[in-house]
């Protein structure tokens, strides 16, 4: 499949987009579906201008408490780096959770893909991933999407 393109400053319309041609709901999605959503994202849309060396277009994974430790997070942003400069905009797909016991002893993580021919590998640890399994069945307290210029 022909990869399609979005501008860097309008990712966040371009995945917007691209759940609502798959008919996702962004506001009601659970742990498979978000990652379902960014996996296939990064694997069938190409950001232009991005770097193509230097990771300047990878995907993270990362799990732990938010930033006030009021809640679990798994969050899946993608990270682009223009070609012709060193400012990075991050896309952040973030679910929410209550903190349970088992959670809490997740603590934090992270793992990062940077080539789309590598998104099926990726999808297998993240999916076997503990704090995967721990979200798995659970509905979030709040999904989120933001773009953020770092």
């Amino acid at each position: 499949m022909v990869a399609r393109w979005f501008r860097i400053s309008f990712a966040e319309n371009a995945l917007r987009r691209f759940a609502a041609e798959g008919s996702v709901s962004l506001d009601s999605l659970r742990a498979p579906d978000a990652v379902a959503l960014a996996l296939d994202f990064y694997r069938d849309r190409r950001a232009q201008h991005a770097r193509t060396t230097d990771e300047g277009d990878g995907l993270l994974w990362q799990w732990g408490p938010d930033a006030d430790a009021e809640r679990f997070t798994i969050d899946l942003t993608r990270q682009l780096v223009r070609e012709d400069e060193d400012a990075i905009t991050q896309l952040c797909l973030t679910l929410a959770y209550r903190w349970t016991p088992a959670r809490r002893a997740l603590g934090r993580g992270h793992a990062w893909c940077f080539s789309p021919a590598s998104v099926y590998d990726f999808g297998r640890q993240i999916r076997s991933s503990s704090a995967y399994r721990a979200v798995a069945t659970a509905s979030p307290v709040s999904v989120t999407v933001r773009t953020e210029l770092l």
